[in-house]
């Protein structure tokens, strides 16, 4: 498969690099390109994650499943994200399994090619470990904030902190989140029945609109 130098360039790990020198970064690094079926899993909770991965088509989730056997969505992954890069970094066993929302395409970089670098020492893997690093600490904060939304004991108030979050990222009063119901619900850990009914009465009240996944703070 041909990879889109332009889409890469527009990603974290390979930010302020040119096109030429992603080419020379895929070469050195021999990152294969793997393809995955819906609901095909790309590892699973337990698994030492070697390899970190950008999506190339697709959406692959990042899932947790209790005892109990119901699952916990942790994050959700769309084209142009990275994933895998602190688990990676880590070296542990896998706290989540990693399964495709939709069928995806996914571009793996393994560590020990990042760190390694190549035998020109070509400042490209300098500035993709720089980015690297960076993408680290924007995850962290990212899990962070979601536990903030977990920690807060109301169900309207976990909505509101995610959806204001939400509307901050994209600029705009209106925007649209990746979540279903469904999948919203176990992101913020509620109950579904529960978190529509807020959500009704909130629009009543006039906090907010919604449609779907489309959705205006007023």
């Amino acid at each position: 498969m041909e990879i889109s130098v332009s889409l890469l360039r527009s990603t974290p790990l390979f930010h302020n690099m040119q096109d030429e020198e992603i080419r020379q970064l895929l070469t050195c690094l021999r990152a294969p390109v793997r393809s995955f079926g819906k609901g095909a899993f790309l590892w699973h909770e337990g698994e030492t994650v070697t390899h970190c991965g950008i999506v190339l088509h697709g959406t692959v989730d990042a899932v947790h499943y209790h005892d109990d056997g119901t699952e916990e969505l942790i994050a959700r992954q769309r084209q142009g994200d990275v994933f895998g890069e602190l688990l990676m970094a880590a070296q542990q066993p896998s706290p989540v399994s990693l399964r495709c929302a939709q069928a995806a395409e996914v571009l793996f970089l393994p560590l020990e090619g990042i760190l390694g670098g190549c035998e020109k020492c070509c400042a490209c893997h300098t500035a993709l470990r720089r980015n690297l690093l960076q993408v680290t600490g924007q995850k962290f904060w990212q899990q962070k904030r979601r536990l903030s939304y977990l920690c807060e004991p109301s169900l309207r108030g976990r909505l509101l902190l995610y959806l204001h979050d939400v509307q901050r990222e994209s600029g705009s009063d209106t925007f649209t989140i990746p979540y279903n119901r469904e999948e919203l619900a176990t992101f913020l850990g509620v109950n579904r029945s529960a978190m529509s009914r807020e959500l009704g009465r909130m629009q009543r009240e006039g906090l907010l609109a919604f449609y779907r996944s489309s959705f205006r703070l007023i």
